[in-house]
């Protein structure tokens, strides 16, 4: 028997108490999300997780909390936009000046959870990709972004900015979420050359890794694009490791690799993060088997559908437990 499954997370991971709902304004001081994150890195290694996230609880969401610290963006009468065929929409923030001056504080909360976790854990820093971003924006200045492109590229040099002081801190594995491909996969070959840009820009040494799910505001999948739509843009990406669904896709996710020569790791959708059913060691094996016809057993990571941060603490605890147990022991 070979060495076991690596596990991981995808990204977010809850909160130890219930909070009041931060979507518009933040509602916890910086000690409080210093907290949290020192919490959540050691919460994470306890459970025996090989690579953890800083739980990213300082978030209002994945999008709001970038486009709320950056100059340009007004969340002043936002515009409700629908996305993806599920019903899903949301206030966007317009554009209305350069977008500049990012204040996310990534290395800050990277470091926090790199000094809160034990050396033999890796922390990676999970970022929201551009093209979510962008997705996410109403462009009110189109003599300054013409295109969505431009408007991508600009918020690709916000993170750049960010980004590159992480890699500076220590850290050397950073994940891209880019869920938006699945919105609006005629948008996902441009959208990854300007990842690669940003890619690029951290220079070499650096793991790269990337997630793509379809959407799952509070334990809900929004967009339905097979994987497979996404193969010219899966080609451009220049990732390490690429984590995507599994469990509960209404396809087969191993048609991919017929399309898609990746020869990067997959982290694999074993445990299903919108159920509160807690897997079996069994029902994970089974969930393993057919990727083992595509990857050898040291490509594959075992890991979440999508992140935890709308699961009951519990849950998600039981569900982690039933992962590295399997992950030790398949």
């Amino acid at each position: 028997m070979s060495e076991h499954y690596r596990n991981t997370v995808v990204g977010s991971y809850p909160r130890p108490e219930k909070v009041e709902d931060t979507m518009k304004r933040p509602s916890l001081g910086q000690e409080e999300v210093d907290e949290l994150i020192r919490w959540a890195a050691r919460d994470q290694a306890e459970l025996g997780l090989d690579v953890i996230t800083d739980g990213e609880a300082y978030r209002e969401n994945m999008y709001y909390f970038y486009q709320k610290r950056v100059d340009g963006v007004t969340f002043e009468n936002m515009v409700k936009q629908n996305f993806g065929d599920a019903g899903f929409g949301i206030e966007c923030p317009r554009v209305v000046g350069e977008i500049k001056n990012p204040r996310f504080n990534l290395a800050h909360n990277w470091k926090l959870a790199r000094e809160a976790a034990p050396d033999h854990v890796r922390v990676k820093q999970t970022v929201t990709g551009p093209h979510v971003i962008t997705r996410f924006s109403v462009n009110e200045r189109p003599d300054l972004y013409p295109d969505e492109q431009a408007l991508c590229r600009a918020w690709a040099k916000v993170l750049e900015q960010e980004l590159k002081e992480v890699v500076a801190a220590g850290c050397d594995f950073v994940q891209f979420d880019e869920p938006m491909w699945t919105e609006s996969p005629q948008q996902s070959e441009w959208a990854a050359g300007i990842l690669n840009e940003l890619i690029d820009s951290l220079g070499g040494g650096v793991r790269i890794g990337l997630h793509v799910c379809g959407g799952n505001p509070r334990r809900k999948r929004v967009y339905f694009t097979k994987y497979t739509d996404l193969v010219p843009a899966f080609r451009k990406a220049k990732i390490d490791e690429v984590s995507l669904e599994h469990c509960t896709l209404g396809y087969d996710l191993m048609d991919l690799w017929k399309e898609w020569d990746f020869q990067g790791d997959l982290a694999l959708g074993v445990i299903d993060q919108r159920s509160d059913e807690i897997e079996t060691t069994e029902v994970i094996r089974q969930r393993i088997e057919p990727a083992l016809e595509h990857f050898p057993r040291e490509r594959l990571i075992l890991t979440s559908e999508c992140g935890f941060g709308h699961v009951p603490l519990d849950i998600t605890h039981a569900k982690m437990k039933a992962l590295v147990e399997a992950s030790h022991t398949l």
